[in-house]
């Protein structure tokens, strides 16, 4: 796994906006700053990032996250919508506030992550897990509001299993 720099990300995603490069993979992204980062639209693959801070200046429409380990980070509130998040693993992360408009969360792994306010009822959700996370206000589906700690999972029809 490649350490990238600062100036080495940001080269990428402009890179990666005109279409002139392949996607980022296979980095090590524990040294960036994500403030004013926009990542609509890029890919970010088999990567590392570890306590980043992403708020609303950090967009995440139409990204493609796949196979990345997601420890420690915040995510609050970032604007995400038909975006692909595949196979990734969340650990020790929060989300606050969020709508996850149509993305695509399949094979994604959440281990004691917390979630405040968050919407997943319009994500697909297949073999995703939720393993020792604390919810508050949180909508699972359309039909689940939940508050409390607990381990969920959805089958690979989409659907709610305890």
């Amino acid at each position: 796994m490649k350490k990238i720099s600062q100036q080495e990300l940001a080269a990428n995603l402009a890179d990666q906006a005109r279409g002139e490069v392949e996607d980022l993979s296979d980095a090590d992204l524990f040294s960036i700053a994500w403030n004013g980062l926009d990542l609509s639209g890029t890919t970010i693959a088999m990567s590392l990032l570890r306590n980043a801070n992403f708020s609303a200046a950090q967009a995440l429409h139409g990204c493609t996250w796949i196979g990345n380990k997601v420890e420690s980070c915040t995510f609050e509130p970032v604007p995400i919508s038909k975006a692909e998040v595949l196979d990734c693993r969340f650990e020790e992360c929060t989300m606050h506030a969020m709508r996850l408009f149509r993305v695509d969360l399949s094979g994604t792994t959440f281990s004691s992550c917390r979630f405040v306010n968050v919407d997943f009822s319009e994500a697909v959700a297949l073999r995703v897990r939720f393993e020792n996370c604390s919810f508050s206000d949180t909508r699972l589906t359309r039909d689940f509001l939940f508050t409390g700690t607990a381990d969920f999972k959805f089958s690979a029809e989409g659907r709610l299993e305890k």
